[in-house]
Parts: structure tokens; sequence; C-alpha cells
């Protein structure tokens, strides 16, 4: 176990847990949850020996935004741009990842939460976007957050900033499922996730990532050649020959 104030990581087998430790501020973002999150995601090594990161909060709360005191500083551009590429390093993670949201789970929050692949909730879980109602705007979060529950979705929760709770959060598509025991079920879902090849699902990530930026004319060429290396490669061989000879496929033995 590494922990370096602001966030805990420890790992388990093959899964990296990583948690937000702010309790007594709501785990709310400031420079150095910011730094230690970019950080760690950035350095894609420390996934290798990883199927999926599960993201907690320690306490109360998941994250119940940016800290005020933080926002109260005079604002810059880089302030702002460190905090969108921590956003970004969440979401460019190579393994799959998993947000367990507890409590409350609000504007930077959310954001955390979007970048993240799955989203699980307690059923006492509180969700919002309400930086409207202090005159400002979500714009860092408005990426992951559109590509997540849609324009409209994000249209009428951005311009009312009401606080919603995991039943409304499941019906748009923020939340794949409300849970008892969120570690159980966080747990379960990587189980799921271990039956798929581990460059495959790198690859899915990358391909989700990328595909909004390319051109619709050379979608052809790069798709073809993206399924033909992966055809060729170790990973998909083994894939082919698991399922013609009806047995598991070595990384899920």
């Amino acid at each position: 176990m590494s922990q370096e104030g602001v966030v805990i990581t420890e790992a388990k087998g093959e899964v990296l847990y990583l948690t937000l430790n702010r309790p007594e501020k709501g785990n709310s973002i400031e420079d150095n949850m910011i730094s230690a999150l970019t950080d760690f995601f950035q350095n894609h090594d420390n996934f290798l020996d990883s199927r999926a990161v599960i993201l907690a909060g320690s306490g109360k709360h998941f994250c119940t935004g940016a800290d005020l005191s933080w926002m109260g500083d005079e604002p810059t551009e880089s302030q702002s741009l460190s905090l969108s590429e921590m956003f970004f390093s969440v979401s460019n993670c190579p393994v799959p990842t998993i947000a367990t949201v507890r409590g409350a789970c609000l504007g930077g929050g959310m954001g955390l939460a979007a970048a993240c692949d799955f989203v699980l909730a307690s059923k006492d879980s509180t969700f919002g976007f309400t930086e409207v109602k202090m005159g400002l705007v979500p714009a860092l979060i408005s990426p992951y957050v559109i590509s997540r529950i849609g324009i409209p979705n994000t249209r009428e929760l951005f311009l009312t900033g009401s606080k919603f709770g995991p039943d409304k959060a499941k019906s748009i598509c923020l939340v794949r499922e409300i849970c008892d025991d969120l570690n159980s079920s966080a747990l379960a879902l990587v189980s799921e996730l271990k039956s798929g090849g581990p460059k495959a699902q790198s690859t899915i990530k990358e391909l989700l990532q990328q595909l909004p930026e390319w051109n619709s004319d050379s979608y052809n060429e790069k798709l073809s050649k993206l399924i033909t290396e992966l055809r060729k490669g170790e990973e998909g061989q083994e894939g082919i020959s698991a399922f013609l000879e009806k047995r598991k496929p070595s990384w899920d033995e």
C-alpha cells in the first residue's frame, strides 16, 4: 500500500485501488489531489500488472467537487489546465476504471466519475452539476459528461444544477448499477472484465478516445489496419484458438 496523503493506492492481485483521502473536506479537489491523480494515471507502468482500477472516496462521500478555499485563490489558466489534464489522465487509463460512488458526487467529482469506464453507486448517493448555482460552468468535465449521458441530459442538468439520486443517474446511463455492497459489485464487474483480452480492452479504450478525431474518409483504412494487427497478434491468436478448442483463453484461467 502506498499512501501519498490525499490519494491512497493499494494493489490487491490484479486490481488497483485508488482512494481519495480528504474525508474531512468531502474528498474535495485541490492542487495536491490533482497532482497525485495526474501523476499516477499518466504513468502507464503503474498498470502493467493490473486488469482494473477501482476509484473510491474515503469517509462519507466520493467527491464533493473542487475545494472552495482552493477555488477562492486567484484563478489562472494553468490551474484550469492542470485540472483538465487530471480528468484526461483518468479517461486515458489503459485498463478499465470503475468509480464506486457513495454519498455526494458533485461538480468535479462528477467529472472523475464520468471519466471512468464504469460507475457503481450506493443507494444513498447524490449527484449534481452544481456549478451554475455559483455562477460557473462545468466546462472542463463537459466532454466526459456528454460522452456518457448525451447532450439532452447534459443540457438539463448543467442548466438547472439540480441534485439527483442514483435511480435517475442509472436512467441516464451515468451509473451502471445501484449496489448494496460497492466493493463486492466492483469485484464482480472485474471478474466479468477479466474474460476479455487485456490488450483488446486497452485498444478499445484507445479507439474510443481517437475515433471522434478521425476524418471519416480514413475510417476504413485505419480500422482495417487495427483489426488485422490484433488478429495477427499473440492475444488475438490465443483468443481464436481458445474459442475453436472450447477452452478458456490464457488470460482468463
